[in-house]
């Protein structure tokens, strides 16, 4: 008979579940956590540029009720499979059977950024795209401590190779744990294909860089980067995961670079040092260590963060010197003049640029405030040990908390709420 149901939360929710069912001193142990298997079974079809994708329970299905899924009808088709399927404009629901099943549904893989470029993209012999993507995100209604025990197997055409962001447990198959999730289910960014792979171990972490063959990556140049880079990265965040994976690739992939959970995307054809002493690729890893999303307004502060470490990494590790440091911040203020409002939906780049300079100012603030004894970086790791999504006002408690005073004056100066909020 099934237990009371829970559903799937966050971290931080199901720590408070699990303190709750922890038992009293003197009293029984705390029952353990029911686990069921979840194995996401996925076969890259390069003639249909789609992925076939089946998600299969097998032990312990019978402690999940539901998965419901928030679909892109445009890219999630023809779902089928075992038990109860309710599709809805925009989700489907799945009710396994207590005993396990399967649910089947096709993944269109290629998506256009902008008119002429992608950010995901199936070709003739080679795949990138986001597992976040290719598997949706989903609540999960169990029984209240279940959770899953899931694992990846990629099912490739002959003479493919795969470049996941998690370990090879056997053949084709990828252990998936992310530590305060209950359903773990494929994220990040993946290649697959006819691909060149380097691959490095830096500070504790496994770095692979990957891309298809023939399209420019300059992989050795990436690791060359990051060997340099990483001890600093890791003195600043404080630890590292123990896997990174950069993707990258050349026309018609977007010009750009995208971060996304251990993982991140740079175009091929991107410097890893701009002319302004900022770096696309410590940007794009910047966002991927820190890990927290923009809230309401909140882009100005991960934009902002991202390429002001971008360029203060640089600095510490001794890649620019005190002089191109103080070169960069003064292109950097000059461009900031022509920003915008920092509280919008998505940045421009002048806006960008002047929420660098106000990061900065806003360490000089903080150091002063505690003589020296904190400053931003203990912002930033307070942020990422959140994982929440970051608005200004969420931002300006957390340095107030680090500075032990208050910042109001400096961010109605900088950042003031809109009007009428």
């Amino acid at each position: 008979m099934r237990g009371p149901r829970g559903i799937v939360a966050s971290g931080a929710l199901a720590a408070s579940v699990l303190a709750a069912l922890a038992p009293a001193r003197g009293k029984e142990p705390e029952t353990p956590p029911a686990v069921y298997a979840a194995l996401f079974d996925v076969a890259i079809v390069p003639s249909e540029r789609a992925a076939r994708v089946t998600i299969r329970l097998g032990d312990g299905a019978d402690h999940v009720e539901w998965m419901r899924f928030r679909i892109d009808p445009e890219r999630h088709r023809s779902f089928q499979g075992d038990g109860e399927i309710r599709i809805d404009d925009g989700s489907v629901e799945w009710r396994p059977p207590p005993n396990g099943g399967a649910l089947r549904y096709d993944f269109r893989i290629d998506q256009l950024r902008d008119e002429r470029s992608y950010d995901a993209r199936c070709a003739r012999r080679w795949a990138i795209f986001r597992g976040d993507d290719l598997v949706p995100p989903a609540r999960v209604r169990t029984d209240p401590i279940a959770h899953s025990r899931s694992r990846l197997r990629l099912r490739l055409p002959e003479g493919w190779s795969a470049a996941v962001p998690y370990a090879r447990v056997t053949g084709g198959e990828y252990r998936i744990r992310h530590e305060g999730r209950r359903f773990d289910r494929p994220i990040g960014w993946f290649a697959v294909g006819d691909l060149g792979v380097l691959r490095e171990q830096i500070e504790g972490v496994s770095l692979s860089v990957a891309g298809p063959t023939k399209h420019g990556l300059r992989r050795l140049d990436i690791v060359a980067l990051l060997t340099w880079s990483m001890p600093t990265l890791a003195g600043i965040f404080g630890d590292l995961p123990g896997r990174l994976l950069v993707v990258g690739a050349g026309d018609p992939m977007w010009r750009g670079g995208l971060s996304g959970p251990n993982s991140l995307f740079i175009h091929a054809g991107r410097p890893l040092i701009e002319e302004d002493g900022t770096s696309p690729l410590l940007h794009e890893m910047v966002h991927t260590l820190l890990g927290v999303a923009p809230g309401s307004g909140g882009d100005w502060i991960v934009e902002g963060l991202a390429e002001r470490y971008s360029l203060e990494v640089l600095r510490r590790s001794g890649t620019l010197t005190a002089a191109r440091y103080e070169a960069a911040l003064a292109r950097l203020r000059e461009r900031a003049k022509r920003g915008g409002k920092l509280r919008v939906h998505a940045v421009d780049g002048d806006t960008r640029a002047r929420a660098v300079v106000v990061m900065h100012e806003l360490d000089a603030e903080i150091r002063a405030a505690t003589a020296d004894a904190k400053n931003l970086d203990d912002v930033l790791r307070a942020l990422r040990q959140e994982r929440k999504d970051i608005t200004t006002s969420r931002f300006q408690a957390l340095v107030e908390a680090v500075a032990g005073r208050s910042f109001e004056d400096f961010f109605q100066r900088h950042a003031p709420s809109p009007a009428g909020r």
